[in-house]
């Protein structure tokens, strides 16, 4: 029976390619011991920014549509949007806390296994020619250099509000809603519901553009690793 390292070697191209790079970072973050979003955490998400959406459409609506029609929709679509956004903000904190709750030493024994297989990562990465590393790396790091400058004047430092964006868009919708009126939980202005819809929307794309800056930093620190001496 092949090992896991037997496997990534015979799966080694004869020249260095990002592509290889990609599956590589996967397969060690797959094995680490870091938290990793599931995909029902990052499904349910959506589904509630999704049913958000049809819900603000359809409170617009009600000018030409009967209320009979339009209630029973708000009140699917704002179950929906509680349930997804509940279930993915749940699971985002099962995820993060135990690195909290963790006991130190337990901690620092995963760690050392992380270590490892990050090294066995760069290891690999010293089989490919210096040149190839070298001219990787140059344009990753201009890659990631623009993508941060791209990011800071969209998006700014969203990864260090968390979850304050979604927790102000959730106000501005619920702020005049009472239990009963379930139509009022979408009976906001056109220009509050582009508000609530837009920050909703840079929000997700902001995460995703860090999960994507993240994975470049992951290039640049093992190609600059690979390349010490």
């Amino acid at each position: 029976m092949r090992t896991d390292a037997s496997v990534t070697s015979a799966a080694r191209p004869d020249s260095l390619t990002f592509a290889w790079l990609y599956q590589r970072v996967q397969s060690y973050v797959v094995e680490s011991h870091q938290p990793n979003a599931s995909k029902l955490e990052k499904w349910s998400f959506w589904f509630g920014l999704g049913m958000a959406g049809i819900g603000l459409g359809a409170d617009a609506l009600t000018r030409w549509v009967p209320p009979t029609v339009v209630t029973p929709v708000a009140v699917v679509c704002l179950i929906a949007e509680l349930v997804g956004l509940t279930v993915s903000v749940g699971l985002m904190i099962r995820r993060e806390l135990p690195q909290f709750v963790r006991p130190r030493e337990s901690h620092a024994v995963a760690l050392d296994v992380d270590f490892a297989k990050w090294w066995d990562v760069v290891a690999d990465l010293r089989r490919f020619p210096r040149r190839e590393r070298e001219a990787r790396l140059r344009f990753v790091t201009t890659l990631r250099y623009s993508m941060s400058e791209r990011m800071g004047l969209l998006l700014g430092g969203i990864q260090r509000l968390g979850i304050l964006p979604l927790l102000v868009a959730l106000y501005l919708q619920f702020r005049n809603w009472e239990w009963g009126d379930w139509t009022s939980a979408f009976d906001v202005n056109l220009v509050a519901g582009l508000l609530i819809w837009t920050m909703l929307l840079l929000y997700a794309g902001g995460w995703f553009l860090v999960g994507l800056r993240f994975q470049l930093d992951a290039y640049v620190s093992l190609l600059e690793s690979s390349l010490e001496d």
